[in-house]
């Protein structure tokens, strides 16, 4: 019997649809690993199962009502030399994006659950505004993103394409907190 993981292939091919558990368990290590397998099974149990949604196996989303409700994405070092983008400090690590459309129907319920801090300490700015490194090109017409307003506070340099919060390695309470908002946006939908 050998410890070696199955290689989870990096782009989807015929056949190969990984579900997030399997890419979890190939791509983290220790608490990141049941940090994230703990939120995806919160999400299947919730009726929101996270489901390849690109032509990466390590994006998969969640729909609810018709639309996207949350995006995780796991991170692992061969991706980075696949993909031939340079080496990061922590080249293992996971994301979770709160896709939150209707936030402005319980904007006051999140704020006086303290819940603002997730969403507004993870904005997704421009890589082409104030020097911040996330973002795309700077010839795009889109460069230097754009001024968006969540929970009442206002950001400038907001990505146009991606005007949500991205959380990475999110500890025990942003994820209790992320599963709040999602049961916000739930409840909103309906």
């Amino acid at each position: 019997m050998t410890d070696e993981k199955t290689i989870i292939p990096y782009k989807v091919e015929k056949g190969n649809r990984p579900k997030i558990e399997e890419v979890i368990n190939y791509c983290l290590d220790g608490d990141m690993q049941k940090a994230a397998l703990d939120f995806a099974e919160w999400m299947r149990e919730n009726k929101m199962p996270l489901k390849i949604r690109s032509s990466s196996t390590r994006n998969q989303g969640a729909i609810y009502k018709g639309e996207q409700i949350c995006t995780v994405i796991v991170y692992a070092g061969d991706d980075w030399k696949r993909a031939g983008e340079p080496y990061p400090d922590d080249p293992q690590y996971w994301t979770v994006t709160p896709k939150l459309s209707h936030i402005n129907k319980y904007e006051e319920v999140a704020l006086s659950e303290g819940l603002q801090n997730i969403l507004w300490d993870n904005i997704n700015i421009c890589q082409n505004h104030s020097g911040n490194k996330m973002g795309c090109h700077p010839d795009k017409r889109c460069a230097g993103g754009r001024e968006f307003t969540i929970l009442g506070k206002k950001f400038h340099g907001v990505k146009w394409c991606y005007p949500h919060s991205t959380i990475r390695n999110p500890d025990d309470a942003t994820i209790n907190g992320i599963k709040r908002l999602i049961e916000l946006e739930k409840l909103a939908r309906e």
